[in-house]
């Protein structure tokens, strides 16, 4: 998260554009937009394999991208009005509190993150 987060901030502008042009009514999506993020997540995650095989390694990925793209920064700094290294530390608390949520329910039925 430390990575991808730096990774959103140094390319920020262009994410930004991006996310604009997502945005407008029509807009096909953007090549800087291909969700390349959720491979890397799932990449960090994939140790729980072993460790954890019931967590559904797609779906939490997915879960943390959500929470901790561009998007999730852009709202923490423009309107909540974190610092940059706020945020960072906000959307690494968040994709941590996911996990910990994903692996300490990975045996109750219907928690939406077993297989």
């Amino acid at each position: 998260m430390a990575a991808f987060t730096r990774y959103n901030f140094e390319w920020e502008p262009q994410l930004r554009a991006a996310l604009r042009l997502s945005l407008e009514p029509g807009a096909e999506k953007p090549l800087l937009r291909q969700g390349r993020a959720i491979g890397w997540i799932e990449q960090a995650l994939a140790p729980l394999r072993d460790s954890h095989p019931r967590v559904d390694i797609t779906r939490l990925a997915i879960a943390i991208r959500s929470a901790t793209g561009i998007e999730s920064l852009i709202w923490l700094t423009d309107v909540a009005g974190l610092t940059r290294e706020q945020a960072a530390q906000t959307v690494r608390h968040t994709a941590r509190a996911l996990l910990d949520a994903a692996v300490a329910g990975q045996a109750a039925a219907g928690t939406g993150w077993s297989n």
